[in-house]
């Protein structure tokens, strides 16, 4: 009987381990022509795709445990990508309107990327390597660009864009950088450049054909640009 109990108890171990070790994928698609692929490779993954539309393309691929991705579509011919390669990474795409390209790279631990997107033909690029980044972008409106790349610790990343045709590029090399990117008008170019530790830019453009480059290398620099006309 003891052996009974003992084979009952294990299995019970058994199972309830495999229960928390599963990988979750959620996809719903309303409307035509939407595809998803999703790949979970790990434990306790877990992937929500949402897609209302036409011709919506989302792809996601987590390697590692504990990531979590969701992707939102709705509109016509938007592009989402998500590459997790590590573990408690959070990647978050929203689309609202038509041909928006969203893609978020991961490679690490405990990094967080948001890119929303509202309007049309809009593209996000976001890509971490290292532990514990973060990076937001927010695209209103028509053809905005907007490039983040982080390579390193603890540094942070935010770009918003609203109306036509705006620029953004960060590229943080280290630890514990600061950018912040506010592109209001149309025609604007910004490019920020990290390489240190714990350093700090923040540009903001408000109307149309400024470009502003702020390059910073060392530790606790600061810059701030302000272009208006």
């Amino acid at each position: 009987m003891k052996k009974v109990v003992l084979s009952i108890s294990a299995m019970l171990f058994v199972g309830a381990a495999a229960i928390a070790q599963a990988n979750v994928s959620d996809v719903n698609q309303t409307g035509w022509i939407n595809g998803a692929l999703v790949a979970q490779v790990g434990s306790s993954n877990d992937s929500e795709v949402t897609q209302f539309g036409l011709a919506n393309l989302a792809f996601v691929g987590q390697t590692g445990d504990s990531n979590e991705s969701d992707v939102t579509q709705v509109g016509i011919l938007n592009i989402a990508a998500v590459s997790q390669d590590g573990d408690s990474n959070s990647a978050t795409i929203g689309q609202l309107g038509l041909g928006n390209i969203a893609v978020i790279d991961q490679m690490g631990n405990n990094n967080t990327a948001l890119t929303a997107q509202l309007g049309a033909f809009n593209t996000s690029s976001t890509t971490q390597s290292g532990d514990n980044n973060n990076a937001t972008t927010l695209q209103f409106f028509v053809g905005n660009s907007s490039t983040i790349d982080q390579d390193g610790d603890g540094n942070n990343a935010f770009v918003v864009q609203s109306y036509w045709f705006n620029t953004s590029d960060i590229y943080q090399l280290g630890d514990g950088n600061t950018a912040i990117t506010a592109q209001l008008g149309y025609d604007n170019t910004s490019s920020v450049y990290q390489n240190g530790t714990a350093n700090f830019a923040l540009t903001l453009q408000l109307g149309n054909d400024h470009m502003s480059t702020i390059s910073q290398t060392g530790i606790a620099n600061g810059a701030i640009v302000f272009q208006s006309n």
